[in-house]
């Protein structure tokens, strides 16, 4: 009987969700494709965040950092050794982010609560300032210099090569959106399977009670040095789509701004429940598409909405859709023997 329920409630979520992945390309607009598209690689790089924030219980402000080096780092291949190909400018980006993640956290990791976000800004701000200054480029000679007065630390990737194959213009972006589809699902996959995993019970077990993580035996600094080492991949590999999504990549991916915008999305969709940060991280980006019809006051308008949405939604939405007794269900049935 159990088994029936379960099965009946994976169809009742899967099937409208697999028709919906199948179908979007033709049933938006090329425009909403894209803010669709925009929206999945956010809600990969928030659910990377949560690893450390929600699961392990540390406050980064310095995430943006891995984002930005997913995109910066293939767009320096691009440039600079001519490569054309999505598959390796994707690699290169994720190895990029993975590699200062595990660099950084191995320092970060030290101290803990309100010195660990401090030292994550302090490390996300200096790996800005190279951008912004131009230190960076300046390590590719005359020609990066070249690169960065022109763009002032922005940098532009045209349409690479997917499989091998060179997409027309209007062909590209529902081609690309099924690689994006494809890279959050099998995220979804891998932190779902982190975050049950014995691993994920004693980063939440480090979160709950460090000094009690401690004498049960947990490796508590490793372990947490570890968190922040995944959740650089993840970050890395949305930052990687990003940039080839948008085209255009900005220091302003590397401001502890964007940081804070992941963490509110991460909060305003629940940090403790799995699906909390990919509701967050959707609904933030269609707050600020609807902030974006004010060309004055676009701050003051997603401020305002933003506070809408935390009154009508006090436990984040994850925790008040909860709350409702034919969701909750649902959701009980979809944990049940779901892996």
């Amino acid at each position: 009987m159990h088994d029936a329920r379960v099965v009946a409630a994976r169809i009742l979520v899967l099937v409208p969700a697999g028709a919906w992945v199948l179908l979007a390309p033709a049933a938006l607009s090329p425009y909403l494709l894209i803010i669709w598209c925009y929206a999945l690689i956010f809600s990969i790089a928030c659910l990377g965040l949560n690893l450390v924030f929600g699961t392990t219980g540390l406050l980064s402000l310095g995430h943006a950092a891995y984002f930005g080096a997913g995109a910066y780092a293939g767009a320096f291949l691009y440039r600079f050794a001519d490569i054309h190909s999505f598959e390796v400018y994707f690699l290169v980006g994720i190895l990029t982010s993975t590699l200062l993640a595990a660099g950084i956290g191995f320092l970060c990791v030290r101290a803990t609560k309100i010195h660990f976000a401090i030292l994550t800004l302090a490390f996300g701000q200096i790996f800005h300032s190279l951008f912004i200054d131009g230190a960076i480029f300046r390590l590719f000679g005359p020609l990066g210099w070249a690169l960065y007065l022109v763009g002032e630390g922005s940098m532009y990737i045209p349409r690479l090569t997917i499989l091998g194959i060179e997409f027309e213009p209007e062909e590209f972006i529902p081609a690309f959106y099924y690689v994006i589809v494809f890279a959050f699902c099998a995220s979804v996959f891998l932190l779902w399977r982190i975050n049950h995993s014995p691993f994920g019970k004693a980063l939440r077990a480090i979160r709950d009670n460090q000094t009690r993580a401690v004498y049960i035996g947990i490796p508590v600094r490793q372990y947490r040095w570890y968190a922040f080492t995944i959740s650089g991949v993840f970050l890395g590999l949305a930052g990687a789509l990003y940039g080839q999504l948008d085209r255009q990549i900005t220091p302003e991916q590397l401001d502890w701004l964007f940081s804070a915008e992941l963490v509110l999305a991460t909060v305003l969709g629940g940090t403790r429940d799995f699906i909390g940060p990919v509701l967050g991280a959707f609904v933030f980006i269609g707050l600020d598409e609807i902030a974006g019809r004010w060309a004055i006051g676009h701050n003051i308008m997603m401020g305002l909405l933003l506070m809408l949405v935390v009154f009508v939604f006090p436990r984040g939405l994850a925790g008040t859709l909860d709350l409702v007794p034919g969701i909750r269900k649902v959701g009980l049935l979809m944990k049940r023997k779901w892996l």
